[in-house]
């Protein structure tokens, strides 16, 4: 309560004269939270105050944000990044700290200073919440070496000390090469990645090696698991109608209120093949988890019969140690009433019984709606890793800038849970257009991407899902998702839903978008092809 009093002390004048007032607040079973936040902004301050519950516990927090020409200024809960370039397979690693931050330009290289504490944070979409651990102090600094190579450091200095250095080269022609070294919490840390992206070939190679305690950062939460040992993923456009992808990768999730890792590994090889357009696939899994492994298949095959309808057919199978098999069959065929209405019908056949579904989506300026059942494989039950849900998905916008989301989602354990949410703002002054709010309303993170052809020309109108958030290119084939906290969320091409017509089928993707504060981050890349009618 003191840091709130304080941060609208600090505030003072600018609130009362503030030019947009945003108020957001929801319910979410998936965080486990229920919370609002007020936000005021004006010219070169931001003010946010959030409040709620996270668990049954009440919990509160402040920030005060001033941006000049020189320098960022923040004030109370920071959200603070900590992504290495190695980092090559999830890059939403962050910590949240309590205190005085700056972030500016020293000499060529970007500086960003804080003092106060780190705290564990509750990662409410809602609201900052947080409370005060671990006196910090906390010190990042990147800059250009070259041209090509860029040397940043990472320091936290708390009961525990983290001290890690790295260095990363581009070519700017698609290769990235990155050694990353030191501590973490007194542990000892090494890393080095490859990163390749060509016409036919993509790959992501890293090895990483660290003590069995390795944390970044004494903070508990957000719990974050980490790379471990090798991690590898290969895909190889062999013709335009053949795919071929491999990976292995290893992580070590930490154990919640425990210095405790736990190590897990997934395998897989999959390919995808187009002929007389029909889009077939078959996929091989291999997981271990706490001890426990399953082996899982899934073929796949797809057509479109006519123009709007379209039908397809999965066949899953589940091997787990010391368990019965699970074999299960989902056959779905969806139509295209018009550009906004889609219906589906899904039947699930596992164990001599059938199951119906039903559902479908709708599009306009007022209200997106979508509800379709979705099989998941979820590695952490290796007893069951195959879960079917039905995932709703609902966006309306109502009067003047109020809007209203909302979503279930398959938790990491496979539960089906759910997020639910109101955004809205006022304006104090007139003048403050709808492009002002736009770029305030979502927060500092962005997610960034952008879906070419396999010419290299942009695909305007792309669907995409993140999460369960629909989105859709603009002209150039650009997409932009803002947030407030860094997350990585899975991503889904929708090649059905595309705004422009056309039939596609993926050519290359990756399976997840991570948001990033950086603005100069790699963008996310989708490659589709347009498929002709008639080609076989």
């Amino acid at each position: 309560m003191r840091l709130l009093v304080l941060v609208l002390i600090f505030a003072g004048g600018d609130f009362l004269k503030s030019q947009i007032v945003e108020l957001s607040g929801g319910t979410s079973s998936l965080y486990q939270s229920q919370g609002g936040t007020v936000s005021v902004r004006n010219g070169a301050y931001t003010t946010s105050v959030g409040a709620g519950t996270v668990g049954g516990q009440f919990y509160g927090g402040a920030q005060l944000v001033k941006t000049t020409e020189r320098a960022k200024y923040t004030l109370g809960i920071d959200n603070i990044p900590f992504n290495l370039p190695t980092d090559i397979f999830d890059s939403g690693h962050y910590l949240t700290g309590i205190g005085a931050g700056v972030t500016t330009r020293v000499g060529g290289a970007n500086l960003y200073a804080f003092a106060g504490a780190t705290s564990n944070t509750f990662n409410s979409p809602f609201f900052n919440g947080a409370r005060a651990v671990t006196p910090a102090g906390i010190l990042f600094v990147t800059g250009k070496v070259t041209p090509q190579w860029t040397a940043s450091a990472h320091f936290i200095v708390a009961s525990q000390v983290t001290a890690l250095y790295s260095m990363a080269w581009n070519s700017g022609t698609g290769t990235q090469i990155a050694f990353s070294g030191g501590m973490g919490s007194y542990q000892p840390y090494a890393a080095a990645s490859l990163s390749l992206t060509r016409q036919r070939i993509d790959l992501k190679a890293a090895y990483y090696e660290s003590g069995s305690q390795f944390r970044r950062t004494d903070v508990q939460t957000p719990i974050s698991s980490e790379p471990y040992r090798e991690n590898i993923l290969l895909t190889v456009r062999a013709t335009p109608y053949l795919t071929l992808t491999a990976g292995r990768q290893n992580y070590l999730t930490p154990v919640y209120e425990s210095q405790n890792n736990l190590r897990s590994t997934v395998n897989q090889a999959s390919v995808s093949l187009q002929v007389a357009g029909v889009a077939m696939s078959a996929m091989l899994l291999q997981s271990t988890y706490d001890g426990s492994g399953d082996v899982s298949m899934v073929y796949s095959a797809s057509r479109d019969v006519t123009s709007r309808i379209h039908v397809g057919a999965s066949y899953l199978v589940s091997r787990p140690e010391g368990s019965s098999s699970t074999d299960e069959l989902v056959s779905n065929v969806q139509e295209t009433l018009s550009p906004r209405w889609v219906l589906s019908q899904t039947v699930d056949t596992s164990n001599g019984q059938n199951t119906f579904g039903f559902g479908g989506s709708f599009l306009s300026n007022l209200a997106t709606l979508s509800a379709d059942y979705q099989t998941y494989y979820v590695p952490a039950r290796v007893q069951s890793p195959f879960e079917q849900a039905l995932i709703l998905n609902a966006q309306i916008h109502l009067f003047g800038r109020l809007a209203l989301n909302g979503g279930t989602f398959v938790a990491a354990d496979g539960q089906l849970l759910y997020t639910a949410e109101t955004e809205g703002a006022v304006s104090r002054q007139q003048g403050m257009d709808a492009s002002a709010y736009q770029r305030y309303s979502m927060g500092s993170m962005m997610v960034r991407g952008r879906v070419l052809d396999s010419l290299g020309q942009p695909v305007m109108g792309a669907a995409l899902l993140l999460d369960q958030l629909s989105v859709y290119t603009d002209s150039d084939g650009y997409f932009y998702v803002r947030e407030r906290k860094p997350r990585t969320h899975p991503l889904r091409v929708l090649v059905d839903q595309f705004l422009n017509g056309g039939s596609y089928r993926v050519v290359s993707a990756p399976g997840e978008a991570t948001s990033s504060a950086n603005e100069d981050q790699t963008i996310t890349t989708v490659v589709v092809e347009k498929i002709l009618r008639g080609k076989s």
